[in-house]
């Protein structure tokens, strides 16, 4: 009897530690869980935020006997990293970026050289903001 009794005793001591094991289990399982499925879920919104959107800015063209130069009248700042001047669907390079300027602001001024009739554009992240014809006036 004395053996009966001591193998119960062992039973209830063995069930007892395997009562604190599921929980156990159970976390760690959550935790991974979770752990996978809010990096899928960060990256799945990421890709439904809204793309950046064109600025908006008004540009006005002057002819002088100096070349070409554009005025920013109004409108969104625009990065002069992010502007492309074309002229006759040529890039014209950088030598028209201003030295120690980031932005092309309100009341800033590009000056480049071209001829009458050289069709320019104005590009900013793909985008056209600026399209005109270059008409210089003749004295007579």
């Amino acid at each position: 009897m004395t053996k009966m009794v001591k193998t119960q005793r062992r039973n209830r001591h063995i069930k007892a530690k395997d009562d604190g094991l599921s929980p156990v289990i159970g976390e760690v399982i959550l935790i991974a869980l979770v752990l996978i499925l809010v990096p899928i879920v960060t990256i799945s919104l990421m890709h439904q935020l809204p793309q950046d959107r064109v600025p908006t800015v008004h540009i006005l063209m002057h002819t002088d006997s100096t070349g070409v130069s554009f005025y920013h009248k109004g409108g969104d700042y625009i990065r002069i990293d992010d502007m492309e001047i074309f002229v006759d669907d040529k890039n014209i390079g950088n030598y028209w970026k201003p030295s120690g300027k980031i932005v092309f602001d309100l009341g800033d001024k590009i000056t480049i050289s071209a001829q009458s009739g050289n069709r320019v554009s104005i590009v900013v992240k793909q985008a056209v903001i600026f399209r005109g014809v270059v008409m210089y006036e003749t004295t007579k």
